[in-house]
């Protein structure tokens, strides 16, 4: 291309977000793959309406229960039986959506004009409530749904906002009988970790049977250079560095770990107690292989060329493996403890990106839990400098 053709990049243009907003989004992006059948939802609508309907996400931003519509309709879902606020969405809709919503479901015409300056009526936000209740049941087969509260939407956010703390919402676009509407989903942090979808998977596992599944217990989790990686030989002593997840006492292992699919990024919360004994948590734990997590203070001070040649990635940490059969895993429950006869030496995995690395021992270097390289098993993608 010429010089005299070349135009600026039109960075002002840039949609310009926080690094709490992408962290929102990343939120409700794991809990919307976990909870929601965005394409089921779709057509649960065009069932219930008779219009076809479209859903896209626009934007994903932290929630701010200041600012809000005064024409705009809530409804805020529970989505298990649990009453806790952490379980609950908050679905908001202009008063057109909403009206074009209810009346194509009774099959009526749509009102044209809407006035947007004065509260949604009662009987079209009882119906509204009704619809979106109707429309996740069927989109959701299996998991409980109720209709908490309806009302004016900011109103219904400042509440939820009061009770469950930070809020992450969702924008989307809601195409309807070829008229698009803009929509609103709100959802407590904490919903990240909440598996509403809990009793779907546990019958998923019942009709498993004895299929036996294995998930490795992780001990610890940290960052390391990909050149330090790429020189772990037999005998080297691989230590992580501060986001050890369990210790090591007298000859034993302690501490919180987790049990995590090779490559997933959510596992289980467990504790290692005495005598080789796994008690399983009930809370599902975020395990991304993103290098942010387990950020080192020193490493953030490193000069701009070295952190791009040096490039952490992460590591986890395996002590074995917890298999058992699907049914076994459908049992299984907080609290419940499982025995593992495992000890200290027995043979640990380092894994980076999902692929084990390296196989060897558990030992202590100054106290702290280490990894003494019996075997290489892998290599680091694209090697030292490629990517993970």
């Amino acid at each position: 291309m010429s010089a005299d053709r070349a135009r600026p990049f039109p960075f002002a243009a840039l949609e310009k977000l926080t690094r709490a907003d992408v962290q929102a989004a990343a939120r409700m992006t794991r809990a919307a793959r976990r909870h929601v059948r965005l394409s089921a939802v779709g057509a649960a609508a065009t069932e219930v309406t008779g219009a076809d309907v479209q859903l896209a996400v626009r934007s994903v931003r932290v929630a701010d229960v200041r600012r809000g519509t005064d024409d705009a309709v809530g409804v805020v879902i529970a989505l298990t039986g649990d009453p806790s606020p952490a379980a609950r969405v908050l679905v908001e809709a202009p008063s057109a959506l909403a009206g074009a919503i209810v009346a194509r479901a009774l099959r009526q015409k749509p009102p044209k004009v809407v006035d947007a300056s004065r509260a949604a009526p009662a009987a079209l936000v009882g119906a509204f409530a009704a619809i979106v209740s109707a429309v996740l049941r069927r989109s959701h087969a299996g998991v409980a749904v109720r209709v908490v509260a309806a009302g004016p939407a900011a109103a219904l956010a400042r509440d939820l906002a009061a009770v469950a703390g930070g809020l992450t919402s969702a924008w989307l676009t809601v195409t309807m009988g070829g008229e698009a509407f803009e929509a609103r989903v709100t959802i407590p942090d904490a919903i990240a970790a909440t598996p509403y979808l809990a009793e779907a998977a546990h019958a998923d596992l019942l009709r498993m049977g004895d299929a036996r599944l294995v998930l490795p217990i992780v001990i610890a989790r940290t960052l390391a250079s990909r050149f330090d990686l790429a020189a772990l030989a037999p005998g080297d002593a691989f230590v992580p560095s501060g986001c050890a997840l369990a210790t090591a006492e007298d000859r034993a292992l302690h501490g919180n770990v987790a049990l995590v699919a090779p490559a997933a990024e959510l596992g289980v919360a467990a504790e290692l107690a005495g005598g080789g004994r796994l008690v399983i948590g009930g809370l599902l734990e975020s395990h991304p292989w993103a290098p942010e997590v387990c950020m080192p203070s020193d490493e953030r001070s490193n000069a701009t060329l070295e952190a791009v040649l040096d490039a952490p990635v992460v590591v986890r940490v395996e002590l074995g493996s917890l298999t058992m059969t699907a049914r076994e895993w459908a049992d299984l429950g907080p609290g419940d403890v499982v025995t593992l006869g495992r000890k200290l030496g027995d043979l640990a995995i380092l894994r980076v990106g999902g692929a084990e690395l390296a196989r060897g021992e558990l030992v202590q270097v100054d106290g702290e839990v280490a990894v003494r390289i019996v075997e290489r098993t892998g290599e680091l993608a694209g090697g030292p400098g490629g990517q993970s």
